[in-house]
């Protein structure tokens, strides 16, 4: 009987511990503990690089100025050229160029002619300093065809 007894209490113990398990094992876990006020709070991590801010483009400004007929402009930047006619001084084109840190080439080539003398200047500004230039002209006695031709170029970083 003793034995029995054991076996009965045994099972008996048994079942009284699985209700206990079973509820244990179907209730919500304890919420975490909320961080403390000094640690930072984590920094969730992302693949796309940081947004940099957009920059201004910058601005070539090409001049020529002086005495004599003009008889075309040609100017390029970026390997981009456009050409006028006959043009009167002085004579300016704004230009823009792209905030991208990357160099820029450009040119201004003007053709002349005339009797005479006369003088042309050419001059660039970018971002309002200037950058470059050159003189081109030809002195003649009166009645004298001149032609001739002067260029100025470089290159800017966006």
């Amino acid at each position: 009987m003793l034995l029995r007894t054991r076996r009965v209490l045994a099972v008996s113990a048994a079942f009284a511990v699985l209700p206990v398990a079973l509820a244990a094992c179907g209730s919500t876990p304890a919420p975490a503990a909320a961080p403390s006020s000094s640690a930072p709070p984590p920094k969730p991590s992302s693949s796309a690089p940081p947004k940099v801010p957009d920059r201004e483009p910058h601005t070539l400004v090409l001049n020529a100025t002086g005495s004599g007929d003009i008889t075309t402009i040609k100017y390029s930047l970026d390997g981009v050229e456009k050409q006028t006619g006959a043009v009167k001084l002085p004579w300016r084109e704004s230009l823009t160029v792209a905030a991208d840190g990357k160099p820029h080439n450009w040119t201004l080539e003007i053709d002349y002619s005339g009797t005479g003398e006369g003088g042309i200047d050419m001059f660039a500004v970018f971002d309002g300093k200037p950058f470059g230039s050159t003189h081109g002209g030809s002195a003649g006695t009166p009645g004298t065809h001149i032609s001739g031709s002067a260029s100025v170029g470089g290159a800017v970083n966006g």
